[in-house]
């Protein structure tokens, strides 16, 4: 096995969840010159008709105050700078769920891969956080990414140990990326997130639709329950519906936000649209 990052030796999880702690800012943080805050998106079960959870996402401004997306800012830092910055957004995520909190769902973090290779500590000082902010770790879902950690065994070792201290986990933009069924086999998630705006940017609406159900399927028999993102309009909702996912999420039903939002008109669409499903 390769060395940890030096980096990540000398500052742990610990270490950087009591600064966020301690730091002033309401919702926002300073980080190396920019600006970080959270925004949720809700995550709806089709049976329920209900929202179930909430995806805490990262919005950060540059020096300018210009946004600058999550993925270029992340790509754009080296390994430690990166495992520093996935373990900062997690805390202030947290930090700002806890002002909103409905009481009743989960909250599904991003989590970097490496982020978790990284963490000496096997998630028990981000563990201890959680429940600083008045959360079970049964609450909260790992939504690891698609990318590549660098040590799949290890990741596997630390999604074991996140496991046991009560944390679900969910692997984000299945079929980007490293998110495939081979680390599926390995992490075995309770939740696979597909993408349908990627599917159909890739594949063309008609292939898409035609494919989503088989996929679906495989998912399910892998022993994972499936949620479709990228629900963009009402097509995009009876699509997944009729392919047999479980949940949905996108700006159809709710766009990110500072607070979970009022749920009765996403309610709405999603049994109006169960409701062509069976017809």
């Amino acid at each position: 096995m390769p060395p940890r990052n030096a980096e990540a030796r000398r500052i742990s999880f610990g270490d950087v969840a009591r600064e966020v702690v301690r730091a002033e800012g309401g919702g926002r943080l300073a980080w190396e010159g920019m600006t970080l805050a959270s925004l949720f998106q809700p995550l709806y079960c089709i049976r329920r008709g209900l929202p179930v959870g909430d995806e805490a996402l990262l919005r950060a401004l540059g020096r300018n105050g210009q946004p600058v997306p999550a993925r270029e800012l992340f790509e754009s830092v080296d390994r430690a700078a990166r495992v520093r910055l996935d373990w900062t957004c997690r805390a202030l995520h947290l930090r700002n769920f806890a002002v909103v909190d409905p009481g009743a769902r989960n909250l599904f973090l991003n989590v970097h891969p490496a982020a978790l290779v990284d963490d000496t500590d096997d998630g028990r000082a981000f563990a201890e956080l959680v429940r600083f902010y008045g959360l079970a770790p049964e609450r909260v879902f790992l939504e690891v990414l698609e990318t590549d950690g660098g040590d799949e065994d290890r990741l596997a070792a630390a999604i074991a140990a996140h496991r046991q201290l009560g944390f679900a986990i969910a692997m984000d933009h299945f079929g980007q990326g490293r998110s495939n069924f081979d680390r599926i086999v390995q992490l075995r998630p309770k939740l696979v997130k597909i993408d349908r705006s990627l599917l159909r940017e890739a594949l063309g609406e008609t292939q898409a639709r035609r494919m989503l159900p088989s996929l679906i399927d495989m998912l399910k028999d892998a022993g994972a329950e499936v949620a479709v993102k990228g629900v963009e309009n009402a097509r995009d909702a009876l699509a997944a519906i009729e392919a047999g996912a479980s949940y949905l999420q996108g700006f159809h039903l709710g766009a990110p936000t500072r607070s979970p939002r009022d749920e009765g008109l996403t309610s709405e669409l999603i049994r109006s649209a169960r409701g062509l499903a069976a017809a």
